[in-house]
């Protein structure tokens, strides 16, 4: 009798163990690290130059004509002095405003921090991103815009405003929806010549894709 009630326990043991390695774990809901946040005042038709070692950015148009608004989505959390100190520089002299950042390389199962930039519709840009992706949307204007390792997509609204876009990469495919124009394999490149519109458009990527969108 006591070996049978004894088996009976560990059985009823061992059930209840197996139950619970098979039950699904419930996610944890914890609180999402709060952004940093700074604005500066920035005509209209003014040019945004900016340098970024690594992350995720997106230019985006501004609510305030006369504004810009640099956003840093940590991710992760760290301190409010951490944070800032990613930024090197972010200044503005008259019509010209510039960004430098410098953000921790994410590891293992950590994502990166993400970027936002919001300017007036009218900005010219200059954007240099090393490793990451980039993506422009809502801002007409010209641009030069570059990334090292990731990905590029560019929005634009009028194609007629633009007399000249070309768009190339290393390794990866160059596709430029305003001309219906693509390309892939090595040293892909796209370009478009106009005689109207007062912009140019330059969008480079060394390894990965490069799209021009029509918005």
């Amino acid at each position: 009798m006591k070996f049978a009630a004894l088996s009976v326990i560990i059985l009823a043991g061992a059930g209840a163990l197996h139950a619970q390695e098979t039950a699904p774990r419930q996610k944890l809901d914890l609180p999402k690290p709060a952004p940093f946040v700074v604005s500066k005042s920035l005509p209209a038709n003014g040019t945004l130059v900016m340098q970024m070692n690594v992350g995720e950015v997106h230019v985006v148009h501004s609510d305030d004509e006369k504004t810009i608004r640099l956003t840093i989505d940590p991710r992760s959390f760290y301190d409010d002095a951490t944070v800032q100190s990613w930024v090197h520089r972010f200044d503005v002299a008259g019509d010209r405003a510039t960004i430098d950042l410098k953000l921790p390389k994410h590891e293992g199962n950590h994502q990166g921090a993400s970027v936002t930039i919001s300017l007036p519709a009218q900005t010219n840009l200059k954007l240099d991103l090393g490793i990451g992706d980039l993506s422009v949307k809502g801002i007409e204007g010209n641009k030069e815009l570059h990334v090292g390792i990731g990905d590029l997509v560019v929005g634009v609204t009028d194609g007629a405003k633009y007399n000249e876009i070309t768009t190339g990469t290393k390794i990866g495919d160059a596709r430029d929806a305003i001309s219906r124009q693509s390309s892939d394999g090595f040293f892909p490149a796209t370009k478009r010549i106009s005689l109207q519109g007062p912009y140019k458009l330059h969008a480079t990527v060394g390894i990965g894709d490069v799209n021009v969108v029509q918005e």
